[in-house]
């Protein structure tokens, strides 16, 4: 077998296949990388990866088509054929030649994560498992492509049949779509998709079914083209007719060994069969989400509007995996996908919303929860392009809180205090409240004579008025009872809010007279007033404790005053070089300030030292608490997107805390799973030197290498 091996892959390097195979692989590769990864600074080698597996089409029947195709026109196949090497040994060489040859531009490109990451942040993991997958679907099609050399003696014959055979499996799965997976030729249409498999590896997903898919058609088909051989070095018609009988059992044994292998694997929990090896984690489910799940004692069917083979996207599959992961993780969920082309009366059964596809229906009992596809998904607007771009995946946030809901007896219900001008809660902070399971309602002093007894919290958002002194004692008597209070403070606020800040102060937090600036170059973002402080670990900010965590623009400074009864958890801090600037207490000055380059930010004489508390939890010995932040705009959809999303994380665990002690037990804050949107900084030298080397100059010697190669040959 060595010597056929041998043999075998020097002779695509005496030629021109071997060159050829590879220059085309490393261009087109090349080409993609430069665009992926060095313009666009992609992190990921995926997508390159993704776009040149069209190249197979071309490059593999260009390798195989000659395997045994050539000997056999040429009539030296015989020698082979009387060989003493068994025919398993004698395919096996050839094909390994093939594995070999195909190994080198992967090589290659296993490099290249190593280069990116010179440039920023890499997944090596990532990167790894999309070129696995790459290199076992190369391998699959290589096994496709000798089994066809193995049938005919015209390489012309055997490069277009191993064309039109690799094109089906490549687009299989468009058509099953297109003519339903329930047919008989649906069916097998399934199970020669090529594509899907590979899709896994793609999307960060190590799968064991992928793997053993790729392998187990690489074995059927060089099992095929040994039966095949084996068919032609026997001439004698005893010996033909009992191999004829040998032959049909054993491709029989094969075949059904190959549907067998598939199938067993596709019924193993995918818990244990594919493995998340995303930076982010996209397809495991939160610790949260397990507790949950394993305390569930009510039946949940999770409605999927879509059907599940059309669900390609790379968003989709997200989708799919999560769904899978909730229907493995307790057996009283049940998750179904229902084709509304083929049911459309099922969605009017349950709501009067339009649902796009991919939208959720969770049901239990006689309660539901509707979930749109696009609150599915956190997305922001490009300024440049005014596209639409996907930023992070809110599955499970959603997913959860559904189940949450339809498990719960009672709801939270938080009020939002108004009266005092405040300012509405944007979008996304609104909806954070929604996933805590908490309903919202207004509260207006002026027409209740007290906070309700069934506020779960009351949450104060950037007031501009001043409260009345009727107003400060119902929230203090509300809070000497155990009521739970959030409170955002605008710094550009119309009116010095006076009696509002004795209500805080009687909890023990003194607010600043201007707005904080910070003169450590590591704190600050763009404007020393647009602060980056320290996020102390607590209760609160376990998962997003740390340096440079959220964002607090235009801030007040606070501070705790030592209170009877009454016990402080400072949640973040600014340095000691940050000062407050008491001249900065208005809209005025600071729209000054922030338009203005020219302003000192040197301490002046009636400025403040810091560090400075920007959020600080005050509690009492019954349970009333008030959490109490400095920046109203850190509670913005634009100042979260600064820092992909952590300020929503805030948010919601400050919001979790604060609700009863029994509902919090069973809250969950699951965050946004944004996407890898740090981006890698390649410089103009980079490009050129790897987009040149990688697209261009490697490719083109590999080619220049082979021509000579066989100009000398043929001379000789």
């Amino acid at each position: 077998m060595r010597a056929i091996f041998k043999r075998e892959f020097l002779s695509f390097f005496r030629g021109i296949t071997g060159w050829l195979y590879l220059g085309i692989t490393l261009v087109l590769f090349g080409l993609y990388f430069s665009i992926y990864c060095l313009m666009q600074a992609v992190p990921t080698i995926s997508y390159a990866l993704n776009s040149i597996t069209f190249a197979f089409l071309i490059t593999v029947p260009i390798l195989t088509m000659k395997v045994f195709a050539q000997e056999r026109r040429d009539k030296v196949d015989i020698l082979t054929l009387t060989s003493p090497v068994p025919v398993g040994r004698i395919v096996l060489g050839k094909y390994l030649a093939l594995l070999c040859t195909n190994l080198i531009p992967v090589v290659v490109m296993a490099l290249t994560p190593w280069i990116l990451k010179l440039y920023g942040k890499v997944s090596i993991k990532e990167n790894y498992v999309a070129l696995l997958g790459f290199f076992l679907y190369g391998a699959a099609m290589l096994a496709v492509g000798l089994f066809v050399s193995s049938l005919t003696d015209n390489v012309i014959v055997a490069a277009i049949v191993s064309f039109l055979l690799i094109f089906v499996g490549f687009i299989s799965n468009s058509l099953v779509n297109q003519i339903g997976s329930n047919h008989i030729p649906g069916k097998i249409l399934g199970w020669y998709d090529f594509l899907t498999p590979l899709q896994e590896f793609f999307t960060g997903s190590l799968s064991l079914v992928s793997i053993a898919y790729f392998l187990s058609i690489i074995v059927l088909m060089l099992v095929l083209s040994a039966q095949v051989i084996l068919k032609r070095r026997y001439t004698v018609s005893k010996s033909r007719l009992s191999l004829s009988v040998f032959s049909a059992v054993t491709i029989i044994c094969v075949l059904m060994g190959t549907v067998g292998v598939n199938f067993a694997m596709n019924r193993i929990p995918s818990k244990y069969t594919q493995f998340d090896m995303t930076a982010k984690k996209y397809y495991t489910l939160s610790e949260e989400t397990e507790r949950i799940l394993s305390k569930l004692h009510k039946d949940i069917t999770i409605y999927c509007l879509a059907k599940k083979s059309e669900l390609t996207n790379d968003y989709e599959i997200v989708l799919k995996k999560s769904l899978e992961r909730y229907g493995e993780g307790s057996s009283y969920i049940t998750v179904k996908y229902v084709d509304v082309n083929k049911n459309p009366s099922f969605v009017a059964s349950y709501t009067d919303q339009s649902l796009d596809v991919g939208s959720l229906i969770l049901v239990s009992g006689k309660r539901t929860r509707i979930i749109p596809a696009m609150d599915l998904y956190q997305t922001q607007v490009d300024p440049s392009t005014y596209q639409t771009q996907l930023t992070g995946y809110d599955i499970e946030g959603q997913v959860t809180s559904a189940i949450t809901y339809l498990a719960k007896e009672k709801l939270s219900c938080v009020y939002v205090l108004t009266g005092h001008d405040e300012v509405q809660l944007s979008d996304t902070f609104t909806k954070t409240l929604t996933k805590l399971n908490a309903g919202t309602k207004s509260l207006n002093f002026l027409k209740e004579k007290e906070v309700p007894k069934d506020a779960a919290a009351v949450l104060i958002y950037a007031p501009q008025s001043d409260f009345s002194k009727d107003d400060v004692k119902k929230l203090k008597r509300y809070v000497e009872e155990g009521g739970r209070v959030f409170v955002a403070l605008d710094v550009m606020k119309s009116a010095p809010l006076k009696r509002f800040k004795q209500f805080l102060l009687a909890s023990g937090i003194e607010v600043g007279k201007g707005a904080v600036a910070e003169l450590d170059d590591q704190h600050y973002y763009q404007n020393k007033f647009f602060l980056l402080p320290r996020v102390e670990k607590t209760a609160i900010t376990e998962d997003i404790a740390g340096e440079l965590q959220v964002f607090m623009p235009l801030s007040l400074g606070l501070t705790a005053k030592k209170t009877k009864g009454v016990t402080f958890t400072t949640i973040m801090q600014t340095t000691k070089k940050a000062i407050e600037k008491r001249d900065y207490d208005n809209q005025d000055n600071l729209s000054r300030a922030l338009s203005d380059a020219t302003i000192s930010f040197e301490k002046e004489e009636e400025d403040k030292e810091g560090p400075f508390d920007l959020a600080i939890l005050a509690e009492n010995k019954k349970k009333g608490a008030v959490a109490v932040f400095g920046s109203a705009y850190a509670f913005t959809d634009e100042m979260n997107q600064q820092v992909s999303g952590r300020n929503a994380t805030l948010f919601a665990n400050t919001m979790a805390y604060l609700l009863p002690q029994t509902d919090k037990e069973k809250t969950a804050a699951i965050p946004v799973k944004m996407l890898n949107t740090q981006m890698l900084t390649v410089n103009a030298a980079a490009f050129r030197i790897f987009g040149i080397a990688m697209g261009i100059a490697l490719p083109l010697l590999l080619l220049v290498v082979g021509i000579v190669i066989c100009i000398v040959r043929k001379r000789r």
